[in-house]
């Protein structure tokens, strides 16, 4: 665990550097090559393979998932999503985060995105309140889902979350709906001891991807998160 969470904090400086970099009009490529010279540079891995990791989705138009960045660039107006994570001593992070660039005369975010991102930090926030040993994948994913579903979005297509450890997606059980994909895994139990991701998210059109995720410890008596979660739009 105290590999993950150092792995963690490596990630966090390295977003750090990145939200400091990111300019209107950059491409999905760009700022991933921003992203792998870092790694370089603190002499640690990617937690997947380099050609997906970062992902960069640049405003609405830009796929979303585990996909190679393109020549898309970011524009004023827009939000600039990341999934990324890196290996550092045999373990892994796997941390999503959200930006918006504001438009010409915004002081602040438009009320769609904004409600996106609340939206998606209070699915986080109700999965981590879920968490605890004895509990089911399921369960966990229930929360969340229903935080999304509830406010009024579509459900996101993919579990929850999923196991971390030597490998970004480690191990056999996840934070899923009952979905006939998922087999059995959802209704595995957590245990005390188990480090999983949690990664809702949703789409607000015309603006982009909001999906933020974050690495969590099953504790005897709850969950903790590993580094500290996003709780508030990054405004470049």
């Amino acid at each position: 665990v105290s590999r993950i969470r150092a792995a963690v904090e490596t990630t966090r400086k390295i977003y750090e550097r990145t939200f400091a970099y990111v300019q209107p009009g950059m491409t999905e490529i760009e700022i991933g090559d921003y992203m792998q010279a870092q790694l370089d540079e603190l002499g640690v891995g990617s937690a997947w393979h380099d050609g997906h990791c970062p992902t960069v989705n640049a405003g609405p138009d830009s796929p979303v998932g585990h996909v190679g960045r393109t020549e898309q660039t970011i524009e004023r107006g827009q939000l600039l999503h990341f999934d990324f994570g890196v290996k550092q001593n045999d373990y892994c992070s796997d941390i999503q985060r959200v930006v918006y660039l504001l438009a010409p005369g915004e002081s602040q975010p438009p009320e769609p995105v904004q409600r996106g991102f609340d939206t998606v930090a209070r699915a986080v926030q109700a999965a981590v309140d879920a968490m605890k040993p004895g509990v089911t994948g399921k369960d966990v994913d229930d929360a969340a889902r229903g935080v999304v579903t509830g406010a009024g979005y579509p459900e996101y297509k993919y579990a929850t979350g999923h196991h971390l450890g030597r490998l970004a997606h480690d191990g056999g059980g996840i934070l899923g709906p009952t979905w006939e994909r998922y087999g059995d895994s959802p209704y595995q139990v957590l245990e005390a001891g188990q480090v999983f991701t949690v990664e809702p998210g949703l789409a607000v059109p015309g603006y982009g991807y909001i999906g933020l995720e974050e690495d969590v410890l099953v504790t005897e008596s709850g969950a903790e998160y590993l580094g500290p979660p996003q709780r508030e739009l990054v405004i470049c």
